[in-house]
């Protein structure tokens, strides 16, 4: 059962609920053990989440920049998986988070599964700005190469995209073929197995990177 100890948001409440209540996940919220607190602690799988506002959550509000990335570290030095969800992320794309979370808690509210074996790959450029918005946290793009994975001749379950590799941005000099892969997403409303190595396949064969970030 879930165990407050001290000033929980009202969003924050929302999401522990639905790990509690839609997930049937038991819960401990402003977990205090570790030296720092997390929002979320599931014991049973060792996962936390930390539930970031915008505000209270910023170096605006006297935050250390480092502040998430320190709180990361300690939980993987007691073995722990720490999340974080921001603020903007649960208001606007609840569904895609929710989503997410499922997956990661072994929990997946998609039922329907399809099997990439049976899709077909198509190279898109205007669909997948769509999918992206609606199945990737981040939302669509602008790369240059972008696949479809298709179940039957129309409906579109996985987009992955991607663009040549900016050698500033990785602090190498600039390389022939090599590429980063910039999104990757399923739709939300489907468990879409093995989508990833069949389109990661397809673009390695066709486009014979010598490297992929």
């Amino acid at each position: 059962d879930s165990m407050k100890c001290g000033y929980v948001s009202k969003d924050e409440e929302e999401l522990n609920n639905f790990i509690k209540n839609e997930l049937n996940i038991d819960t401990i919220q402003s977990y205090r053990k570790l030296g720092t607190e997390l929002d979320i602690f599931i014991p049973q799988q060792n996962i936390a989440i930390e539930y970031n506002g915008l505000f209270w959550h910023s170096e605006l509000n006297g935050k250390n920049r480092n502040y998430h990335l320190e709180k990361t570290k300690i939980c993987e030095q007691n073995n722990i998986q720490l999340i974080h969800i921001f603020e903007d992320e649960w208001k606007n794309k609840k569904d895609i988070v929710k989503s997410k979370l499922s997956y990661l808690l072994n929990k997946s509210i998609n039922n329907e599964k399809i099997y990439a074996r049976k899709c077909n790959i198509k190279e898109i450029k205007k669909e997948s700005i769509d999918f992206l918005n609606k199945n990737h946290i981040q939302g669509s793009d602008n790369s240059t190469i972008r696949l479809g994975l298709y179940y039957g001749s129309e409906l579109l379950v996985a987009v992955m995209t991607f663009n040549t590799a900016r050698a500033i941005y990785y602090n190498k000099q600039k390389q022939n073929n090599v590429y980063e892969l910039v999104r990757y997403a399923t739709d939300i409303n489907y468990n879409v197995i093995g989508g990833a190595g069949k389109l990661l396949k397809y673009f390695t064969k066709k486009y014979n990177p010598s490297e992929i970030y």
